[in-house]
């Protein structure tokens, strides 16, 4: 059980990934959520799997995907913290489409950003949905009125595959 797989959002390709990553890997465990309202997964997965996920020192590896904020999870336990963090995308926020830009919740695009600089690898399923992200970032921190944080690209980048 030296892989932890977490997913908040087990359903159409999460739910294929994380299938094959069991049956592929020995020594693996799974804990998911449901694939339903996934705006409420997103906010918060974090703290249902900081009271569900049991305490182990076999685990080696924590994986799951960009609709859980891995750096919430992070604060939350320590322990999970401490193990080699694979952050998935199959979408990201930052152009995710939507009807206008005043419908984009910045806070989804924002945990994606803080969970990719908490992860130790972030590995995305195109090189257009890792390139889309990472040229995105400078663009989406300017919605933020001042005081805005700068070259997080530079720092996410490294991590990415």
């Amino acid at each position: 059980m030296s892989i932890l797989i977490i997913e908040a959002f087990y359903g159409g390709s999460h739910k294929q990934l994380v299938d094959l990553l069991q049956d592929d890997l020995e020594e693996c465990v799974a804990y998911t959520l449901p694939a339903k309202k996934w705006h409420w997964r997103a906010r918060t997965a974090a703290v249902y799997f900081m009271q569900t996920v049991p305490a182990s020192d076999k685990y080696r590896v924590l994986f799951t995907s960009s609709v859980l904020n891995l750096a919430e999870l992070a604060a939350l336990r320590p322990d999970l913290s401490k193990l080699k963090k694979i952050l998935y995308f199959h979408e990201n926020q930052l152009v995710y489409p939507v009807r206008k830009t005043q419908e984009r919740d910045f806070q989804y695009g924002y945990n994606q950003i803080l969970s990719c600089l908490v992860a130790d690898m972030v590995v995305f399923n195109s090189v257009f949905n890792m390139e889309s992200f990472l040229t995105s970032i400078s663009t989406f921190m300017k919605l933020i009125p001042d005081h805005r944080p700068k070259e997080l690209e530079k720092l996410i980048r490294p991590k990415c595959q």
